[in-house]
């Protein structure tokens, strides 16, 4: 009983909301241009807040690792043993830097033929979830190119 008042309680107010919207007919047309920038006025808070959130996640990881290697330290292991321990082998990190050259070409290929299929709709979607794909496919492949080779 308590879900369904809660859930009426959201409910009603998006419900009077959305009936103050005038009617599409009465809306001002928009020009090409104005038309153009608006996927990217959605799209730059989006990539400036998931740059944010990397950001942080990073800065947390970095210093959660430092703490406990001075904590390793502080217990008595060797300064080397606890970076050994800690630190991944340059390899891992050349393959994290490449992993993330792959995906940002795969999202700039998708953006290009995003833009050259205007206007943008839900094929766009579509082509950005396929162009994502085909990144994280040939990350696969190099890491099993590289683990055998």
């Amino acid at each position: 009983m308590k879900q369904l008042l809660t859930t009426l309680a959201f409910l009603l107010p998006t419900v009077s909301a959305l009936a103050e919207i005038e009617p599409i007919s009465d809306l001002p047309s928009h020009t090409a241009d104005q038309l153009m920038m608006e996927p990217l006025y959605t799209l730059l808070p989006i990539l400036f807040m998931s740059f944010l959130v990397f950001m942080v996640v990073a800065l947390i990881k970095y210093f959660l690792e430092f703490r406990l290697k001075n904590k390793l330290i502080e217990r008595g292991m060797a300064e080397q043993l606890s970076t050994y321990l800690l630190d991944n082998n340059p390899q891992e990190k050349q393959h994290g830097a490449f992993k993330w050259a792959i995906l940002f070409c795969g999202i700039g290929a998708g953006l290009t033929f995003t833009y050259l299929t205007a206007p943008v709709g839900i094929h766009s979607l579509a082509i950005m979830a396929f162009c994502l794909g085909l990144s994280y496919f040939a990350y696969f492949i190099y890491l099993r190119k590289s683990k055998n080779g």
